[in-house]
């Protein structure tokens, strides 16, 4: 079922700017509820999920998404993605069963959020993510364990940002 999940979050905005973002964005869903279930590891760029990756390639092999890629940087790539048409097709033909129609009704209240995080600044995403990949039970700790790991002072206006947008996204214990 995450291939539906997947399709349906990207088909819901124009386009995602990066994997880095998809990664980010569907561990911070996950953490608000969202069943994908992929398991993630602290990498360097914050919470990352092989699982995720290649789930993306798959919809990407089967012509469900589109991956263009773009310079970003000196010598870095990013992968945008959109929904291809056959993708489009795809969901809606499932959502026309019984059990897609119960999936889509479930999946409604992530689209909005998906939206909110799809918008975000790339950084604050990734600063985000990685404060509540650290969060266990203390969000000063998982401040502290951040701003070392990512090198960012605790008081940058970024940092106190990303942090607000980890405690939306992390259900408390």
């Amino acid at each position: 079922m995450n291939d539906y999940w997947l399709a349906k979050l990207i088909s819901s905005v124009d386009e995602v700017d990066s994997r880095k973002r998809l990664q980010k964005s569907i561990y911070l869903l996950q953490l608000a509820g969202c069943p994908l279930k992929c398991e993630y590891i602290l990498h360097y760029y914050g919470p990352y999920s092989f699982e995720l990756a290649s789930l993306i390639d798959q919809l990407e092999g089967a012509n469900l998404i589109k991956e263009t890629p773009e310079q970003a940087g000196h010598s870095l790539l990013r992968y945008k993605a959109e929904i291809t048409e056959k993708g489009r097709e795809s969901l809606e033909k499932f959502e026309k069963t019984p059990s897609g129609a119960d999936v889509e009704s479930k999946i409604k209240n992530f689209l909005p959020l998906f939206k909110q995080l799809n918008q975000e600044t790339l950084w604050v995403l990734e600063l985000a993510a990685t404060i509540a990949f650290f969060h266990q039970t203390d969000w000063n700790e998982a401040k502290k364990q951040t701003s070392k790991f990512k090198n960012v002072p605790l008081t940058d206006s970024n940092f106190q940002k990303a942090e607000g947008l980890a405690k939306r996204f992390k259900k408390v214990a």
